[in-house]
C-alpha cells in the first residue's frame, strides 16, 4: 500500500475517532450571516432574494481532511408575502461524498404590527457515495462500496421581527429511510434539528451588536450548540466570536458593501488534548452572500 493511501485511512480513522468520541454535527460558524441552508423560513428575513455561499475546509494540511459546501438562494414573491429557493450542500471526507439538493417554500404571515411568522416546508434528494475499494482493493475491511440515494422532507418555522430579532426551529432533512454505512449510528442522516436565534442591538449611531445562537440535534448526536456576538461599525464591518459546546472557539469577520457580504472565520479548539491539537486548530471558513432590493439591515 503507498503512502498516499496510509495517509487517507489515517485521515479516516481519525475521523471515526473523533466521530465516536464528540459524534458532532457538521454545521458552520458564519450561521448569523447565512441562515436559509439551515432553516428555509429565515429566507424571508430577505424578502427580495439573496443568494449565499459557506465553504468551510477542516484540518487543513491532511489528505482528505473533511471539506464541506453549502449553497442556497432565494427569490422573493412579494404579492404573496412569500419567496422561493434552492438549498445545495456538499460534504467530503477522504474517500466519502455526501450530496443534497432541495427546494424550498416559505410564508410569512402577520401576527402584530411588528412582529411575523415565517413557515417553510422543503423537499429534496440526498446521496451519500463511499468510493472504499478505492483504498486497496485487496483488503476486505474496504472491499464494499456504498451508493444509496433517498428523497427528504423538511419544514421550518421562525418568528421575527425585522431590525430586532428572529427564533426560528427547522427540521430541513426528513429522511424517509435509514441513509448511510450500513444503518451505523455515526452515519445516520435523518431528522436533524436546528434551533437558530438571533437579535441586533443599536449601541449608538454607528455601531450594532449581533449575538446568535444555533443548536443542532439529531438522535444519533449529543446536542450541540454555538454561542456568537459580533460587533458592526456603520453597518460595515464587523468582528466577534463564537463558541461551541465541545470547546472550539472561532474568530469572525465580515465587510458588507451595499448587497455583498463578504466573511471569514477561523476555528480552533482552546482544549489541550493532543488529538485536537493536531487536527482540529486549523478550520477555515468563507462566506459570500448579495441580497438583492431593501434588506432588513444587518439583521
Amino acid at each position: 500500500m503507498d503512502m498516499k493511501k496510509l495517509i487517507t485511512i489515517a485521515a479516516l480513522l481519525a475521523a471515526t475517532t473523533i466521530t465516536t468520541r464528540a459524534q458532532q454535527a457538521l454545521t458552520y460558524t458564519q450561521y448569523a450571516e447565512h441562515r436559509s441552508a439551515l432553516n428555509p423560513a429565515a429566507s424571508l428575513l430577505q424578502e427580495q432574494g439573496e443568494f449565499s455561499f459557506i465553504g468551510r475546509r477542516q484540518w487543513v494540511g491532511l489528505e482528505g481532511a473533511p471539506t464541506a459546501y453549502w449553497g442556497s438562494g432565494h427569490i422573493g414573491l412579494p404579492q404573496f408575502g412569500a419567496t422561493v429557493g434552492l438549498n445545495i450542500k456538499h460534504e467530503s471526507m477522504a474517500v466519502e461524498d455526501h450530496l443534497e439538493a432541495s427546494v424550498f417554500f416559505a410564508k410569512a404571515v402577520r401576527i402584530s404590527e411588528k412582529e411575523y411568522i415565517g413557515l417553510s416546508l422543503n423537499a429534496g434528494l440526498s446521496h451519500v457515495n463511499g468510493n472504499f475499494s478505492a483504498l486497496d482493493p485487496q483488503d476486505p475491511t474496504f472491499r464494499d462500496d456504498v451508493r444509496e440515494t433517498d428523497v427528504m422532507t423538511g419544514f421550518g418555522v421562525m418568528l421575527y421581527s425585522p431590525e430586532r430579532y428572529y427564533v426560528g426551529l427547522s427540521l430541513p432533512r426528513l429522511m424517509l429511510s435509514t441513509l448511510g454505512l450500513g444503518g451505523m449510528k455515526q452515519y445516520d442522516f435523518r431528522n436533524q434539528y436546528h434551533l437558530i436565534a438571533g437579535a441586533l442591538v443599536p449601541m449608538g449611531a454607528d455601531f450594532h451588536l449581533k449575538p446568535s445562537l444555533l443548536v443542532t440535534y439529531a438522535q444519533s448526536l449529543r446536542p450541540q450548540a454555538d454561542i456568537g456576538a459580533m460587533v458592526f461599525v456603520k453597518r460595515v464591518f464587523g468582528v466577534g466570536l463564537n463558541v461551541r459546546s465541545y470547546g472550539e472557539v472561532a474568530g469572525m469577520v465580515q465587510l458588507n458593501f451595499g448587497g455583498l457580504g463578504i466573511g471569514y472565520s477561523y476555528q480552533f479548539n482552546a482544549r489541550n488534548e493532543p488529538l485536537n491539537r493536531r487536527i482540529n486548530n486549523t478550520t477555515h471558513e468563507v462566506g459570500l452572500r448579495y441580497r438583492f432590493g431593501k434588506s432588513f439591515g444587518l439583521l
